[in-house]
């Protein structure tokens, strides 16, 4: 138990907030090497292993399975945050300048049922730890796509079918975790105790793609929902004037994670010794309330509860990607160079208040292909391998406490992804 004030100390404001939504890992660098080392421009175009992610209408462009595994290694290079040194609690040890790699790997599986019907996977496991769940104080902030804590296990599963007119669809259901949890906190004029129980469950979100081809074109769409979320907290409490005790008891779905609604648009060309790939994407950050429970008073007989949600001031953001391909002829095709380009905007919201820190981001991606000789029966291995470079802008933002934070430009993350993609 932790000493908070004496019998004629006045109690001022505790505030429980709900730790800010992470974005996942492969909705921010990727999944896979092959889909990394174009910019993770392949809503239209690109290999079909991992198309249960980026489009599960392309799952039947290819006319044949194929299954594909790679590993992931991302590296940060952050600036540091508040983290509470400007309250009353001890300083957040974790900082993000010492922040450790993410480390995963990653599934992808497009399966041939019959001619036109096409099964996809895309799955992404954390290496270590994952789920792991932090309060913030009103004196902390956190980024809101870069953080060690963005570790969750995930997975889309879709059908695919070829339509008339040279089109495509896709359906498929995304499933990934949120956690529920339980706060238990008794307070009194010497002392304080709490209880905290947090449980894991799955959550399903629908999604659906679609593709049209002409010649060498090709034009793709997709929609995934938001993850459903529950951001109000119910809570009641009682106390005894005598002992001027303060049971406080509040239950709420915490959300360590948030997948926003997305929307891609892309293209694809492809010509005979080149492809070209690009694509739009909206994410609906806007939409996502975390939930809060403030407690005011001058003294125990004058407490009151005040249950909101509490607003990250986000904004929906949109990324811009591109991605070129091109097999060497000198190595009879054996070879592909991969190269792509990202743009992403801010989700906070110009001369706005968040704890929630977002800054744009520009990123350079490379990578290469090997694909080895067939073998008698048309089946062929290929060796993939991308490097992601992420160069995160300058931002100045207050916390609601009026914390200023100015990020210089400086943050870096890069990714490394290796892996190997078997076509039957």
């Amino acid at each position: 138990m932790t000493r908070l004030f004496g019998r004629s100390a006045i109690l001022g404001t505790l505030a429980c907030v709900a730790y800010p939504a992470y974005a996942n890992v492969f909705d921010t660098y990727g999944l896979g090497a092959s889909t990394v080392a174009v910019g993770n421009a392949t809503t239209a175009g690109g290999p079909t292993a991992y198309a249960a992610y980026s489009n599960p209408a392309l799952l039947v462009k290819s006319d044949r399975s194929e299954i594909a595994s790679a590993a992931m290694l991302t590296q940060f290079n952050l600036q540091d945050l508040p983290s509470g040194e400007a309250g009353r609690l001890p300083r957040d040890p974790d900082q993000e300048s010492d922040a450790d790699n993410l480390q995963g790997g990653s599934l992808g599986l497009n399966l041939k049922l019959t001619d036109g019907l096409h099964f996809g996977l895309a799955a992404y496991m954390p290496q270590g730890s994952f789920g792991r769940i932090k309060g913030l104080s009103p004196y902390e902030a956190t980024y809101l796509r870069y953080s060690e804590q963005q570790q969750k296990p995930a997975a889309y599963t879709a059908l695919a079918i070829k339509g008339p007119w040279n089109l495509s669809f896709g359906l498929g259901a995304y499933y990934s975790l949120r956690a529920r949890g339980l706060l238990q906190v008794s307070l009194d004029s010497k002392e304080s105790e709490g209880r905290l129980e947090f449980i894991m469950e799955p959550v399903v979100v629908p999604y659906f793609g679609v593709s049209w081809s002409a010649g060498q074109w090709v034009l793709g769409a997709m929609h995934r929902e938001a993850q459903e979320t529950e951001s109000t907290i119910e809570s009641s409490f009682a106390f005894s004037t005598d002992s001027a005790m303060l049971p406080f008891d509040a239950s709420t779905s915490l959300i360590p994670f948030y997948d926003p609604a997305l929307t891609r648009v892309g293209f694809a060309w492809n010509g005979e010794r080149l492809r070209v790939m690009g694509s739009i994407e909206r994410a609906s950050w806007s939409r996502f309330n975390a939930p809060v429970v403030t407690i005011t008073g001058s003294d125990v007989a004058a407490l009151s509860v005040e249950n909101r949600p509490g607003n990250a001031n986000l904004r929906d953001t949109q990324a811009i990607r591109f991605g070129v391909a091109a097999p060497l002829a000198f190595m009879q095709d054996r070879l592909e160079l991969r190269a792509g380009l990202e743009a992403h905007t801010s989700a906070n919201r110009r001369n706005k208040a968040s704890y929630v820190v977002d800054p744009e981001r520009r990123t350079l991606a490379l990578g290469s292909a090997y694909n080895f000789a067939p073998d008698s029966e048309g089946h062929q291995l290929t060796l993939d391998a991308a490097y992601q470079l992420s160069q995160l802008s300058s931002l100045s933002v207050q916390t609601p406490k009026g914390l200023p934070i100015a990020l210089d430009g400086s943050s870096t993350i890069q990714t490394f992804v290796g892996g190997l993609r078997y076509a039957l």
